[in-house]
Protein backbone atom coordinates (compact mmCIF):
# COMPACT_ATOMS: atom_id res chain seq x y z
CA UNK A 1 0.00 0.00 0.00
CA UNK A 2 1.27 3.48 -0.87
CA UNK A 3 2.17 6.25 1.55
CA UNK A 4 -0.74 8.57 0.69
CA UNK A 5 -3.30 5.86 1.34
CA UNK A 6 -1.69 4.91 4.63
CA UNK A 7 -1.25 8.47 5.86
CA UNK A 8 -4.52 10.04 4.74
CA UNK A 9 -7.13 7.50 3.66
CA UNK A 10 -7.18 4.57 6.11
CA UNK A 11 -8.12 6.52 9.21
CA UNK A 12 -5.31 5.00 11.28
CA UNK A 13 -4.89 6.64 14.70
CA UNK A 14 -1.19 5.74 14.77
CA UNK A 15 1.45 3.69 13.00
CA UNK A 16 4.47 2.06 14.62
CA UNK A 17 7.52 3.01 12.53
CA UNK A 18 10.07 0.24 12.04
CA UNK A 19 13.16 2.27 12.80
CA UNK A 20 15.91 1.86 15.39
CA UNK A 21 16.46 4.86 17.65
CA UNK A 22 19.46 5.34 19.99
CA UNK A 23 16.91 6.28 22.63
CA UNK A 24 18.98 5.47 25.71
CA UNK A 25 21.75 7.86 24.63
CA UNK A 26 19.18 10.46 23.57
CA UNK A 27 17.49 10.16 26.96
CA UNK A 28 20.77 10.83 28.76
CA UNK A 29 21.29 13.93 26.61
CA UNK A 30 17.75 15.15 27.27
CA UNK A 31 18.16 14.68 31.02
CA UNK A 32 21.41 16.65 30.87
CA UNK A 33 19.51 19.54 29.29
CA UNK A 34 16.57 19.48 31.71
CA UNK A 35 17.29 22.89 33.20
CA UNK A 36 17.10 24.46 29.73
CA UNK A 37 13.54 23.32 29.01
CA UNK A 38 10.81 25.98 28.89
CA UNK A 39 7.07 25.84 29.50
CA UNK A 40 5.35 24.72 26.31
CA UNK A 41 2.16 26.32 25.00
CA UNK A 42 1.68 28.06 28.31
CA UNK A 43 -0.60 30.56 26.57
CA UNK A 44 -3.24 27.81 26.29
CA UNK A 45 -3.69 27.59 30.05
CA UNK A 46 -6.69 29.74 30.85
CA UNK A 47 -6.64 31.18 27.33
CA UNK A 48 -8.36 30.29 24.11
CA UNK A 49 -6.72 26.93 23.61
CA UNK A 50 -9.70 25.03 24.94
CA UNK A 51 -7.62 22.78 27.20
CA UNK A 52 -5.23 22.90 30.10
CA UNK A 53 -1.92 21.30 30.97
CA UNK A 54 0.53 21.05 33.83
CA UNK A 55 4.24 20.28 33.83
CA UNK A 56 4.60 20.32 30.02
CA UNK A 57 7.96 21.61 28.82
CA UNK A 58 9.98 21.58 25.62
CA UNK A 59 13.32 22.44 23.98
CA UNK A 60 14.07 22.76 20.26
CA UNK A 61 16.89 20.75 18.72
CA UNK A 62 15.91 22.20 15.34
CA UNK A 63 13.72 25.28 15.11
CA UNK A 64 13.82 29.07 15.36
CA UNK A 65 15.80 28.90 18.59
CA UNK A 66 15.88 26.47 21.53
CA UNK A 67 13.09 28.13 23.50
CA UNK A 68 10.69 29.04 20.66
CA UNK A 69 8.87 25.73 20.84
CA UNK A 70 5.45 26.74 19.52
CA UNK A 71 4.02 26.82 15.99
CA UNK A 72 5.61 29.43 13.70
CA UNK A 73 2.47 31.60 13.71
CA UNK A 74 3.10 32.35 17.39
CA UNK A 75 6.26 34.21 16.33
CA UNK A 76 4.80 36.29 13.51
CA UNK A 77 5.61 34.03 10.55
CA UNK A 78 3.09 33.05 7.89
CA UNK A 79 4.55 29.84 6.49
CA UNK A 80 7.19 27.18 7.01
CA UNK A 81 9.07 28.61 4.03
CA UNK A 82 9.64 32.02 5.63
CA UNK A 83 10.39 30.66 9.11
CA UNK A 84 14.16 30.65 9.84
CA UNK A 85 14.47 27.06 11.03
CA UNK A 86 17.95 25.73 11.79
CA UNK A 87 19.84 23.47 14.17
CA UNK A 88 19.94 25.27 17.50
CA UNK A 89 22.85 25.83 19.84
CA UNK A 90 21.78 22.99 22.12
CA UNK A 91 23.04 20.54 19.46
CA UNK A 92 26.52 20.92 20.92
CA UNK A 93 25.15 19.39 24.14
CA UNK A 94 23.18 16.57 22.50
CA UNK A 95 25.58 15.35 19.78
CA UNK A 96 24.11 11.85 19.44
CA UNK A 97 20.59 13.22 19.00
CA UNK A 98 21.82 15.84 16.53
CA UNK A 99 23.83 13.34 14.49
CA UNK A 100 20.93 10.90 14.30
CA UNK A 101 18.49 13.42 12.88
CA UNK A 102 21.03 15.11 10.64
CA UNK A 103 22.43 11.94 9.07
CA UNK A 104 20.24 8.90 9.77
CA UNK A 105 16.58 9.81 10.11
CA UNK A 106 14.92 9.80 6.65
CA UNK A 107 14.25 13.56 6.44
CA UNK A 108 16.46 16.07 4.66
CA UNK A 109 14.73 19.25 5.79
CA UNK A 110 13.21 19.76 9.22
CA UNK A 111 10.79 22.27 10.69
CA UNK A 112 10.69 21.64 14.46
CA UNK A 113 12.48 18.79 16.23
CA UNK A 114 11.81 19.09 19.95
CA UNK A 115 12.55 17.35 23.19
CA UNK A 116 9.24 17.16 25.09
CA UNK A 117 9.12 16.73 28.87
CA UNK A 118 6.08 15.92 30.99
CA UNK A 119 6.72 16.19 34.71
CA UNK A 120 5.61 13.57 37.24
CA UNK A 121 1.84 14.02 37.74
CA UNK A 122 1.86 16.32 34.74
CA UNK A 123 -1.01 16.19 32.26
CA UNK A 124 -2.35 17.51 28.98
CA UNK A 125 -6.14 17.56 28.87
CA UNK A 126 -8.12 16.43 25.79
CA UNK A 127 -7.50 18.48 22.65
CA UNK A 128 -6.80 18.24 18.91
CA UNK A 129 -3.73 19.68 17.16
CA UNK A 130 -5.15 19.67 13.64
CA UNK A 131 -8.45 20.16 11.82
CA UNK A 132 -7.61 17.36 9.41
CA UNK A 133 -7.07 13.66 9.90
CA UNK A 134 -3.72 12.37 8.70
CA UNK A 135 -0.71 10.60 10.16
CA UNK A 136 1.66 13.36 11.27
CA UNK A 137 3.86 14.16 13.21
CA UNK A 138 6.35 11.55 14.49
CA UNK A 139 6.47 11.08 18.26
CA UNK A 140 9.48 9.17 19.64
CA UNK A 141 9.48 7.83 23.21
CA UNK A 142 12.90 8.14 24.85
CA UNK A 143 11.32 6.69 27.96
CA UNK A 144 7.72 6.15 28.97
CA UNK A 145 7.29 5.65 32.71
CA UNK A 146 4.84 3.04 33.94
CA UNK A 147 1.63 4.90 34.65
CA UNK A 148 2.21 7.50 31.94
CA UNK A 149 -0.55 7.02 29.37
CA UNK A 150 -1.50 8.66 26.07
CA UNK A 151 -5.17 8.23 25.20
CA UNK A 152 -6.97 8.85 21.90
CA UNK A 153 -10.75 9.24 21.96
CA UNK A 154 -12.62 6.48 20.15
CA UNK A 155 -9.77 3.97 20.23
CA UNK A 156 -9.42 1.11 22.69
CA UNK A 157 -6.67 1.12 25.24
CA UNK A 158 -3.74 3.53 25.19
CA UNK A 159 -1.41 4.60 22.42
CA UNK A 160 1.31 1.90 22.70
CA UNK A 161 4.34 3.99 23.57
CA UNK A 162 7.41 2.26 24.99
CA UNK A 163 11.06 3.34 25.24
CA UNK A 164 12.56 3.59 21.74
CA UNK A 165 9.23 3.34 19.93
CA UNK A 166 8.47 5.85 17.15
CA UNK A 167 4.83 6.40 16.32
CA UNK A 168 3.33 8.37 13.48
CA UNK A 169 0.21 9.92 15.04
CA UNK A 170 -3.07 11.39 13.81
CA UNK A 171 -3.31 14.36 16.18
CA UNK A 172 -6.55 15.42 14.52
CA UNK A 173 -8.02 12.88 16.95
CA UNK A 174 -8.89 14.13 20.41
CA UNK A 175 -6.07 13.03 22.69
CA UNK A 176 -4.77 13.51 26.22
CA UNK A 177 -1.74 12.49 28.31
CA UNK A 178 -1.35 11.92 32.05
CA UNK A 179 1.98 11.08 33.65
CA UNK A 180 0.71 9.25 36.72
CA UNK A 181 4.22 8.35 37.87
CA UNK A 182 7.11 9.79 39.85
CA UNK A 183 9.40 10.00 36.79
CA UNK A 184 9.91 12.59 34.06
CA UNK A 185 8.60 11.48 30.68
CA UNK A 186 10.86 12.43 27.73
CA UNK A 187 9.78 12.19 24.10
CA UNK A 188 10.89 13.81 20.84
CA UNK A 189 8.40 15.22 18.32
CA UNK A 190 9.54 15.58 14.71
CA UNK A 191 8.08 17.78 11.96
CA UNK A 192 9.70 18.08 8.53
CA UNK A 193 9.42 17.71 4.77
CA UNK A 194 8.36 14.25 3.64
CA UNK A 195 10.98 12.44 1.55
CA UNK A 196 10.89 9.41 -0.71
CA UNK A 197 12.84 7.51 1.95
CA UNK A 198 10.33 8.41 4.63
CA UNK A 199 7.44 7.29 2.43
CA UNK A 200 9.22 3.97 1.95
CA UNK A 201 9.66 3.65 5.73
CA UNK A 202 5.93 4.24 6.25
CA UNK A 203 5.00 1.71 3.57
CA UNK A 204 7.37 -0.89 5.01
CA UNK A 205 6.14 -0.21 8.56
CA UNK A 206 2.50 -0.55 7.53
CA UNK A 207 3.23 -3.86 5.79
CA UNK A 208 4.92 -5.08 8.98
CA UNK A 209 2.90 -3.42 11.75
CA UNK A 210 -0.25 -1.96 10.25
CA UNK A 211 -2.55 -4.77 11.24
CA UNK A 212 -1.42 -4.77 14.90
Amino acid sequence: MKYKQIATELGLPWLDLDIDIPHEDMLKEAIGLKEEFVKHRDQDNGGGGGYRHKGWRSLCIHGIDPTKTNHFTQYGYNSHEETPYDWTEICARCPITHEFFKYYFPFDDYYRVRFMLLDPQGYITPHEDSDEHRLAPINIALNNPEGCNFKMKGHKGYVPFAPGKSLLLDVGNTHAVYNNSDEDRYHIIVHGKITKEFKELVEHSYAKNGSQ
